[in-house]
């Protein structure tokens, strides 16, 4: 899908009125007359993302910011399956043509993660069902989204910035259909399911979806995504008395599994642990 992402062409809105942005799905600009993209986002309701971001102090600390914004045509949302994953894609686009300063800056004021205690969240992604997962196009670092309608887990790992882990599922067939590369590492595994460990992030804000029938779509960022090799779970000490347990629950909190602290381990969160 191709979208105007020149800025010079985008509606724009001092950033004060940013109340005034549609509720629409969308990439958006923060910056001001002199640095014009400063930030780039997206959002699948950019009035509703606007209200609450997580960066909205430094958005405000911007002489005259402004908003600029591109939403997607009604015409186009019709014939798209995967909403999120073309607006990442187009984000990425804006982010590698306008190397934006702010977006690969620190948030001021968030808790800094600890894997001492506390909860630790999974969603599975089911590649025959959500096809290809478009976090292995995003690179360390970058912002990544999930859907759940579980919003009292979100909220509470929101709050507390507990690790997210996401976790791919489906035979190699599924993986193959969905257009997969280093199918290779899989075929040990052809004659039973496949998980992967996809990404992990920590998780910072959220808003009203109505992607693959969920509810909320969760933003976060500290990510790292596992790509080069796949992380594969299936032979991992443990993961069969977990995947029994937890991996037909959805978004789900599984500190109280022994096999949580080797998801940390392969999720690298040490990287983030107090010191």
């Amino acid at each position: 899908m191709k979208l105007n992402l020149n800025y010079k062409e985008m509606p724009v809105l001092p950033y004060i009125q940013r109340k005034k942005l549609p509720a629409k799905p969308g990439i958006y600009y923060v910056g001001n007359s002199s640095s014009p993209v400063m930030y780039v986002g997206l959002s699948r309701n950019l009035k509703s993302r606007h209200i609450n971001h997580h960066r909205q102090g430094q958005f405000e600390a911007i002489e005259n910011a402004y908003i600029r914004y591109r939403v997607v045509a009604e015409d186009l949302l019709a014939t798209i399956l995967d909403l999120t994953g073309i607006l990442r894609k187009l984000e990425k686009q804006a982010i590698d043509y306008y190397k934006p300063i702010l977006n690969n800056t620190t948030v001021a004021n968030q808790p800094k993660f600890t894997t001492l205690h506390g909860p630790t969240y999974i969603q599975i992604h089911k590649a025959k069902e959500a096809c290809y997962c478009s976090h292995f196009d995003a690179q360390d670092g970058d912002e990544l989204t999930i859907n759940t309608s579980r919003l009292p887990l979100l909220t509470r790992a929101i709050k507390e910035q507990r690790p997210i882990l996401l976790i791919a599922s489906g035979s190699y067939k599924d993986y193959e259909t969905a257009g997969y590369d280093n199918l290779s590492e899989l075929v040990i595994y052809k004659n039973e399911k496949i998980y992967l460990l996809i990404s992990r992030f920590i998780p910072y804000g959220y808003e009203d979806s109505n992607c693959f029938g969920y509810g909320y779509v969760a933003y976060g960022g500290s990510s790292k995504i596992f790509l080069n090799p796949y992380i594969i779970l299936n032979n991992r000490p443990g993961f069969q008395e977990f995947r029994g347990s937890y991996l037909k629950l959805g978004f789900t909190n599984c500190e109280r599994s022994p096999f949580a602290k080797e998801l940390l381990t392969l999720g690298d969160f040490n990287l983030l642990s107090l010191t």
